[in-house]
């Protein structure tokens, strides 16, 4: 996929880019994760890939699995991801960095153990560090470099790696220390009987990118099927709906 993603677009004013997930790639909206090639063809190629798809069902153990998102996400430079869980959901993240990721740009780090049971009592120790060191009560979570936990594990990959890692997970990314943006393509499916849809596919997706798809790929989609839009999502469908679009690009 030979797309220069430096050349696409200058910096992105921290106005534009509210939620602090890109760098150089515009939001499609003021106040949006998504970029216009979050879900276009050349990325949708990837995240549905007949292994990719084999190996969610079988992580999944279901065979009828639906594509919830995906998405691309820049560190910017001086820039790093604090510690957090992303959900309390139970999913397989897959994730890949274009051009590999080490310590020096910002690569994920994880404390091994942590995809079980509460998370109460390691936010609470990693909230003594952050006062020892003196760091400010409001810590934005896409700030500073957090604080350094004895358990972490840096995850460094090669550009063709992909890693596959729990929702539940504590991580936090190192600082990005190189000149340029650090680039991370994420996205994951979900099992069947899960209530946890972000998006209906037919209303964000050209036809002429759903053309291209195979039929295994549209299957996962849910392009014909009905169901409801998760709750904490719904704000966000009625302000992007009919504004984001994805396509051939």
């Amino acid at each position: 996929m030979d797309i220069d993603l430096r050349k696409l677009s200058l910096t992105v004013d921290a106005e534009i880019d509210s939620k602090q997930n890109h760098y150089r790639l515009r939001p499609q909206m003021q106040g949006s994760y998504w970029c216009a090639l979050d879900h276009s063809l050349p990325f949708l190629q990837i995240e549905l890939h007949p292994e990719i798809v084999e190996l969610a069902r079988q992580l999944e153990d279901d065979r009828d699995i639906y594509f919830r998102n995906g998405g691309i996400n820049e560190l910017a430079p001086g820039r790093s991801f604090a510690w957090h869980r992303d959900s309390e959901w139970d999913y397989i993240k897959m994730m890949h960095y274009f051009g590999g990721s080490s310590v020096n740009n910002g690569c994920l780090s994880v404390v091994p153990g942590t995809q079980e049971g509460p998370i109460e009592s390691w936010i609470e120790r990693i909230q003594k560090l952050r006062e020892a060191k003196g760091f400010p009560g409001d810590f934005a979570p896409e700030g500073p470099a957090d604080v350094h936990l004895q358990e972490e594990i840096p995850l460094e990959v090669s550009p063709g790696q992909l890693i596959f890692r729990s929702s539940r997970f504590l991580h936090a990314t190192y600082r990005n220390e190189s000149e340029d943006g650090r680039y991370m393509h994420h996205w994951l499916f979900r099992h069947s009987e899960t209530d946890n849809h972000r998006m209906t596919f037919r209303d964000y997706l050209t036809e002429d990118l759903i053309d291209a798809l195979t039929e295994e790929q549209r299957e996962v989609l849910w392009l014909d099927r009905e169901f409801e839009i998760h709750d904490p999502y719904h704000a966000e469908r009625e302000r992007e709906l009919g504004k984001v679009r994805w396509g051939i690009p």
